[in-house]
């Protein structure tokens, strides 16, 4: 009995971010954030959080309900795709859909991808079972290759591209995620063997923003201009974490004392630093520089913490770009997988405006 493309479920399994997009219409995001859940959260009745509940008994919470109250730092590298926080919010995306016999397509980082994609495939089938669901198919792609299908890419004036664009010439892909930098390309409409990629991404800008907030004297030497440094007293608080700088960077603000100081100058110097070391040391080893490619495809949360400027600074070619890239992994993800096995369902308009 063939599959149907009702069956289909994309996920983005992201250190920062869970997305996924389903063949049934069903879409979503969520915080990568798990906590397990206890009783007695919540102020009476009317502010209990809901848990989620599994079938071997346990309950979390999952996703933004967390973020300070309980969730572990994820790790970075290859054992985060075999911990229970990814176990949590795979089924969690499995529930929310709702489809006892998925046909599931998921990426994973380049740097795992070779030695991890059977062990990942089946440990993912086996926790589907365990909670009742009957996987038709499972496949991993390198999680560098979905960009290149995402429908929605725009070029830096925020127009769509042709449809064609990217089946010319060398065209790179840069992912930067929340916890892995990946890169790879496509060369006339085909994946290329080139690709590389390393455990740092958007949780070290995190950390950097986190350690120059703790010492703001020093901080505001390195900001340029004197309204844009932080207060005389600014101090943070013992509740503030990392995961705080995460919240803070996606409000693009930090709350203090019943105000809101922009936060775009005050992390300049923890977004540049970043790029400045992992960028030139991660397209060196790509490509030795970009000057050769048609276009890079930018894609991941990190493209848009860093911001054109700092981008450009590097990639010293044409940048394609959607207007919400990290949304591209999954969009790509679900794509190719329609392209290559739905074809009936596989015309797909590249976005207008």
């Amino acid at each position: 009995m063939s599959d149907k493309i009702e069956q289909l479920i994309a996920i983005d399994l992201g250190n920062g971010v869970t997305s996924y997009q389903a063949g049934n219409g069903k879409s979503g995001s969520f915080s990568s954030l798990v906590a397990a859940a206890k009783g007695g959260q919540g102020l009476g009745s009317g502010f209990v959080r809901e848990a989620f509940k599994l079938k071997d008994g346990s309950s979390y919470y999952v996703g933004e309900d967390c973020r300070e109250s309980g969730a572990l730092v994820r790790s970075t590298d290859s054992s985060f795709y075999k911990s229970n926080e990814i176990r949590v919010l795979f089924l969690k995306v499995l529930r929310e859909v709702d489809v006892k016999n998925p046909v599931i397509v998921t990426g994973l980082p380049t740097e795992f991808f070779n030695n991890h994609r059977e062990e990942f495939s089946n440990r993912l089938k086996q926790w589907a079972i365990d909670e009742g669901f009957n996987p038709s198919k499972i496949q991993i792609m390198p999680q560098y290759a979905a960009p290149w299908f995402d429908p929605n890419l725009l070029d830096e004036n925020g127009n769509p591209i042709e449809p064609d664009f990217v089946l010319r010439g060398k065209i790179g892909i840069l992912d930067i995620g929340h916890g892995t930098t990946d890169l790879g390309q496509f060369e006339d409409g085909k994946v290329a063997d080139h690709r590389y990629g390393e455990s740092h991404g958007v949780s070290n800008i995190h950390k950097n923003l986190f350690t120059q907030l703790a010492t703001p004297d020093a901080l505001n030497e390195l900001i340029k201009s004197p309204k844009s440094r932080l207060p005389k007293d600014f101090r943070l608080d013992s509740q503030t974490t990392v995961f705080t700088m995460d919240k803070w960077m996606r409000a693009g603000s930090i709350p203090w004392r019943g105000e809101e100081i922009p936060l775009e100058e005050i992390s300049l110097p923890a977004r540049a630093k970043f790029a400045d070391e992992v960028l030139p040391r991660c397209i060196k080893e790509q490509w030795g520089s970009t000057d050769f490619l048609r276009a890079v495809i930018c894609a991941g949360g990190g493209s848009v913490i860093l911001g054109t400027d700092l981008l450009k600074k590097h990639i010293k070619t044409k940048i394609l770009r959607a207007k919400d890239p990290e949304l591209s992994i999954v969009r790509g993800l679900y794509r190719f997988y329609v392209t290559q096995f739905f074809k009936a369902h596989a015309v797909v308009q590249h976005a207008r405006g």
